[in-house]
């Protein structure tokens, strides 16, 4: 009962949150240079503070989004007529909902395939899946997912974007993780979303691949 309510709950606020990007999108006065796109990790990201570029960078991320959230709901995500580069970062939660890999690569290839058709001149960066720590602590938030798993997929989303010219894989997993594989304590504020520190390590880790 409790977990219903909660996916109820978190359903509201993605659907608050859509309704609010698809709105902006209408009457934003800013033209992104770069869109990120995705899930809470994305959503919380201080892009523009850590960042610090001329150039106009907007988030669209949501909590809790997964894959086919995402395909269905692409146009509240996406605006501008010039976009340079559009970075998407998704599938922790995909993971978390043990939504097989098979169905979230189908999913993700479709979104590609959409955003390469409306934004032909725009660069697609899809980024690695964030390590998690697997430290006991942190069980309840992290679930069953883990770096083996994570590690998985990446090798399977990088095969994937290899058949399109417009898309780069960025394999940015190992900035963040400490000696035994496991994502940096002090990166984290759960096992699974970062801390400041470690949206700045996530930061200078895309500066090489975004600018």
């Amino acid at each position: 009962m409790a977990v219903q309510l909660l996916e109820n709950w978190l359903l509201k606020e993605q659907e608050k949150i859509q309704t609010k990007y698809r709105e902006l999108n209408q009457i934003s006065v800013l033209e992104p240079d770069i869109i990120f796109i995705g899930d809470s990790i994305v959503e919380y990201y201080p892009l523009q503070e850590l960042f610090g570029t001329a150039k106009t960078i907007v988030n669209r991320g949501i909590r809790g989004y997964q894959t086919k959230l995402l395909l269905e709901n692409l146009d509240a995500h996406l605006y501008g007529d010039a976009v340079d580069q559009i970075v998407l970062l998704i599938g922790t939660n995909d993971i978390g909902k043990d939504i097989p890999i098979n169905e979230a690569l189908d999913n993700l290839e479709r979104v590609i395939q959409s955003i390469a058709r409306d934004y032909p001149l725009s660069q697609i960066k899809l980024l690695s899946i964030l390590p998690v720590n697997e430290g006991e602590k942190y069980k309840q938030t992290v679930y069953i997912r883990t770096n083996e798993k994570i590690r998985e997929w990446n090798q399977a989303y990088e095969a994937l974007v290899s058949a399109y010219m417009q898309v780069d894989f960025v394999p940015i997993y190992d900035s963040l993780t400490d000696s035994k594989g496991q994502l940096q304590s002090a990166y984290t504020t759960d096992g699974l979303h970062l801390s400041v520190a470690g949206y700045q390590a996530l930061s200078d880790a895309l500066k090489t691949y975004l600018f």
